[in-house]
């Protein structure tokens, strides 16, 4: 289905910047100095790479960056089998072919995670639901925390909440004394949220559902300007504000799959 987009079009290359760095440091390598050390260069990176993937598995528990830890694993170690002797022997010859088996199924895995959107960071996707439904009419922005009405919860379903945003990269949960507070990701930001998360989230909007069932809203310039045209300030909290308690409503009932839907039915690019 086709909705009209509101915000501006995205074409940041972030996610591919490690790869196109590997792939440079691999062809100079290459050039001046030789083949397998050029092998050896890029099969270390990948190997490293995973250790890093694995730490964002740990902060997001999003399955897409557990097999992307798999696959850059079993690349690496492929390419140091393959190509690395003999400055890495091997004392088996049927390890390479046994490591490049499995690095053919979590390929498989993971362009499935990528093609069903479960990789994707869905910030853009919920800067766009909330704003479907207003029309340009400038009337001023404004940084401070606007309440958003009240949401029936327990502490503990608050916790589960925040779990099942952060698994699906919907929204990011920052634990607070008496609060949580959610930060949406878009697609191209990850990293600068994974990287320095408390100014991310002075920089971004964000959506706090209190213990007392309270839940305020604070929409970032950055994030205002990113849509194409003005549009009424205060209805654009208003309905960021509704649209997460209306997740929460859904995970209440059980039904927090249709999350997911919701988000995914927009249509937007897996890399966008």
């Amino acid at each position: 289905m086709y909705f009209p987009r509101k915000l501006k079009q995205d074409f940041r290359i972030t996610g591919f910047i490690p790869a196109i760095s590997c792939l440079l440091a691999g062809a100079l390598f290459w050039i001046f100095i030789g083949k397998k050390e050029a092998f050896l260069a890029v099969s270390v990176f990948f190997i490293l790479y995973a250790g890093f993937s694995f730490s964002i598995y740990i902060r997001t528990r999003n399955q897409s960056y557990l097999a992307a830890c798999l696959w850059q694993l079993l690349f690496g170690m492929y390419l140091l089998t393959r190509f690395g002797q003999p400055l890495i022997p091997v004392l088996d010859s049927k390890v390479p072919e046994l490591i490049f088996v499995l690095f053919l199924a979590s390929t498989v895995w993971l362009l499935y995670l990528f093609f069903t959107k479960r990789a994707k960071w869905k910030g853009r996707e919920v800067f766009e639901l909330a704003s479907m439904t207003i029309e340009p009419v400038p009337d001023g922005f404004t940084d401070r925390p606007r309440p958003a009405g009240k949401a029936e919860y327990t502490r503990d379903e608050l916790i589960g909440f925040a779990g099942f945003l952060r698994k699906h990269l919907i929204a990011m949960p920052c634990f607070e004394e008496n609060q949580v507070v959610f930060v949406p990701v878009k697609m191209g930001d990850e990293f600068r949220y994974l990287f320095n998360r408390e100014k991310f989230r002075r920089d971004r909007s964000w959506i706090a559902f209190d213990y007392r069932g309270n839940v305020s809203v604070v929409i970032s310039r950055i994030d205002y300007i990113d849509y194409k045209e003005e549009l009424s300030f205060d209805q654009l909290c208003e309905n960021l504000g509704k649209l997460f308690i209306g997740f929460m409503g859904y995970y209440r009932k059980g039904e927090a799959d249709r999350i997911v839907y919701k988000l995914n039915e927009l249509g937007l690019g897996k890399t966008s």
